[in-house]
């Protein structure tokens, strides 16, 4: 067991939005989360061989991370810690250090996957994100209650988990500066409003000072896939919510999605997810 010795002078409390979860979904789930403020360990962090996949996102602290394969890196602000199942892993927090940290726990088919792949490895262990501000906010999104109903919400963070596993894992392979990891982050929050409606281009990238054609170039450039084919897999991702609600019918599902019928919307669907709209549904029991 990990001991925090809390300041009790501290403005805030030291773990807050923290959730548990045993809620099952197709891709998996996010089964805790939750963050340590300003915390004084007292009691080092014995090897662990945990049987979930975890993530802790340090805020402030110096530490000395270790793993089985006897891997050893020093670990400070902006250093994101995977941790895999059943892989031993500690990490040993420099004495009399405050220690500040975002931790999430997940498992499931979904990042199996991933680890199949390559794209998560155990080998690569720790990856630096900054700025601060911007990851920790992406990652307390996860913990906020949405107004979906489960298990859709459930759904709902393990996406808003695999997104920002892309961003934080993958894009940083193309060693893109902050400044377009934040305008990317920006562009895609205005691809997700309003998905329900035909886009328009040019409103979109009106904000941006583009014109329609600059913005979807530099959005490929920088984020690997067209505006549209984004704008497109978010539109699925609003729809898998939405079947959630068992007692909604499909064809009222395709039109609040912005589809002209229900063919053409559980054509798409199955094209992107594999499965049509009622098989999803019937997953989700």
């Amino acid at each position: 067991m990990y001991i925090f010795a809390v300041d009790k002078y501290m403005p805030v409390t030291p773990t807050g939005r923290m959730f548990s979860s045993g809620l099952h979904t197709p891709l998996g789930r996010v089964t805790r989360a939750g963050r340590n403020l300003d915390c004084l360990p007292t009691t080092p962090m014995a090897m662990r061989y945990w049987d979930i996949y975890s993530a802790v996102y340090v805020l402030k602290g110096r530490a000395t991370y270790h793993n089985q394969d006897r891997l050893k890196r020093d670990i400070g602000p902006g250093d994101l810690i995977l941790m895999f199942p059943r892989h031993g892993y500690r990490y040993v927090i420099d004495p009399g250090a405050r220690w500040s940290e975002f931790f999430i726990q997940f498992r499931g088919p979904l990042f199996g996957l991933w680890m199949k792949e390559g794209l998560l490895n155990t080998r690569q262990p720790v990856h630096h994100l900054e700025p601060l501000d911007y990851w920790w906010k992406r990652l307390e999104a996860m913990t906020a209650t949405s107004h979906l109903p489960e298990p859709a919400q459930s759904l709902k963070r393990v996406c808003l988990l695999q997104d920002f596993l892309v961003d934080a894992v993958i894009a940083p392979r193309t060693s893109l500066p902050p400044s377009r990891v934040r305008w990317l982050a920006e562009a895609r929050r205005a691809l997700e409003t309003d998905i329900g409606r035909a886009p328009d281009w040019e409103a979109i990238a009106q904000p941006f000072g583009m014109s329609a054609r600059h913005f979807r170039r530099r959005f490929a450039d920088l984020g690997g896939v067209t505006p549209a084919r984004y704008r497109a897999a978010k539109t699925i991702e609003h729809a898998e919510g939405l079947l959630a609600d068992r007692t909604r019918p499909i064809k009222d599902i395709a039109s609040a999605c912005g589809f002209c019928d229900e063919f053409h919307f559980g054509k798409r669907f199955k094209a992107l997810t594999g499965l049509t709209p009622v098989q999803f549904r019937e997953r989700l029991m």
